[in-house]
């Protein structure tokens, strides 16, 4: 990397001037008229122009609109994105446009380099953001020159195979490219698919992907060709296989319904693996609900070392006992720390479709709540984690029985983690559609609140 990022600058790619022509064409113009006079702002062509009324009390001059368009670049030994920042005024009825090069990368010889404009006098390394709580590419629009066939055919990202159903992330494609190129050359379909397009599942305390690229690399690759070749395995299925015989044991077909591989460290050790994995797959156990149950004990300092504790008969019910234990040792569960987190109780409930969203006024709530659906919600991460603003929970209640539980609800990361009703049940149609309307109003909500 150079010591001036303004070197990139000096020799990237030059667009072609129909890029810039198309740019200026998505920029509207102004019209002003009366019976007897007319301005227009500017004689460009092929814009949309806005007409108004012209009076005594017409504003000529003012700040219009930013626009941010920008053009992505492929050649056999490089990919840029290149976004453009376009500044619209209109002084005296006169429209100018000031344009310049706001962020800038480059994808060349294993490299990827950021730049960006710092207010038009100099360049650093780094991208900046269109708006204060957007991205480098937020509200961008992209000029259509066919680049993601160019990036197929001509790029350094040509021996690659892409499913069309996805789109395409450059960092990550270029980052990865060798390992992609590697694991779909000995047709390792799903590993592949998971390097280019990884999945993440959210708590309240994480975001996992189900392929770890701090463990894969092309050694790595080559190491374990055999698990992988001409099979559809995933890397979760292989760190699982890993992990069990790094313990002792061996898998049991169908375990990973139900468990993965980040899973085998929570199992408790006095009881063998394949037993344990029979008891999971018999019972068809939640293991996220099992990890609570496993916290309830440790919260309890009960030592789980006997095998009526680790497997019990009836998961349900040890759950539950343990929760009647929790609550006798914890008459009080810092009510007073909770007093700032209720002052968020208004940005969360309204009602949608019959159904009222309530926000848990004392934390005691959510155990009564997790104990009356025999649901893990009372237990002490999610009450940790929803006192601590970790995670949300928001009960959900028919409005006619705003008292009587019924279904409750996890937001986090702006989106809902999970919606579960008594014994865990998924939630009804009329439901989902509520909470779906619930999801849009909180987001709008939260940009009103970030304008303001």
């Amino acid at each position: 990397m150079k010591r001036n990022p303004k070197y990139y600058i000096e020799h990237k790619l030059k667009p072609p001037k129909a890029f810039f022509d198309w740019c200026y064409s998505q920029i509207h113009t102004f019209k002003w008229s009366n019976k007897s006079k007319t301005i227009l702002a500017s004689d460009r062509k092929n814009c949309f122009v806005v007409e108004k009324r012209l009076t005594k009390r017409t504003n000529l001059s003012f700040f219009d609109k930013f626009y941010s368009f920008a053009i992505i670049l492929v050649t056999e030994k490089r990919i840029e994105i290149q976004s453009y920042g376009f500044w619209s005024e209109v002084k005296e009825g006169n429209q100018t446009i000031e344009m310049r090069l706001i962020n800038f990368e480059k994808f060349a010889n294993d490299k990827h380099i950021k730049v960006t404009d710092q207010y038009g006098q100099y360049f650093v390394y780094g991208l900046s953001r269109n708006y204060y709580f957007g991205g480098a590419y937020t509200d961008t629009i992209f000029y259509p020159n066919n680049w993601e066939e160019k990036l197929k055919k001509k790029s350094e990202l040509r021996y690659l195979n892409f499913d069309n159903n996805y789109d395409i992330d450059i960092e990550r494609f270029y980052k990865y490219r060798r390992e992609i190129e590697f694991a779909q050359k000995i047709n390792a379909s799903v590993l592949a698919e998971e390097i280019m397009y990884p999945r993440y599942s959210y708590s309240a305390c994480s975001i996992t992907a189900n392929v770890d690229m701090r463990t894969i690399n092309e050694k790595w690759l080559r190491n374990n060709k055999r698990f992988f070749k001409n099979s559809k395995r995933s890397f979760m299925s292989y760190e699982l296989e890993n992990r069990i015989r790094a313990r002792g044991g061996k898998v049991v077909p169908g375990i990973e319904k139900y468990i993965d591989y980040r899973d085998v460290n929570y199992i408790p050790k006095g009881i063998g693996l394949v037993r344990f994995q029979n008891w999971i797959i018999k019972n068809k156990i939640d293991f996220k609900y099992y990890r609570d149950y496993l916290s309830l004990l440790k919260d309890l300092k009960i030592n789980v070392d006997s095998e009526n504790l680790i497997i019990p008969k009836d998961l349900t019910k040890a759950h539950n006992n343990a929760v009647e234990l929790l609550i006798q040792m914890k008459i009080e569960i810092e009510e007073k720390a909770y007093i700032e987190r209720l002052k968020q109780a208004k940005n969360y409930e309204t009602a949608f479709d019959g159904f009222s969203f309530i926000f848990p006024k004392e934390l005691n709530d959510l155990v009564v709540e997790g104990k009356t659906l025999h649901h893990c919600v009372g237990g002490s991460n999610y009450v940790e984690g929803h006192k601590t603003g970790r995670t949300t929970i928001i009960f959900i209640r028919r409005s006619d029985e705003i008292d009587k539980p019924f279904y409750t609800m996890e937001f986090n990361h702006n989106q809902i983690i999970q919606v579960r009703g008594k014994h865990n049940k998924d939630a009804t149609v009329d439901v989902n559609k509520a909470v779906d309307k619930w999801l849009a109003w909180k987001l709008k909500n939260k940009k009103k609140r970030s304008a303001a």
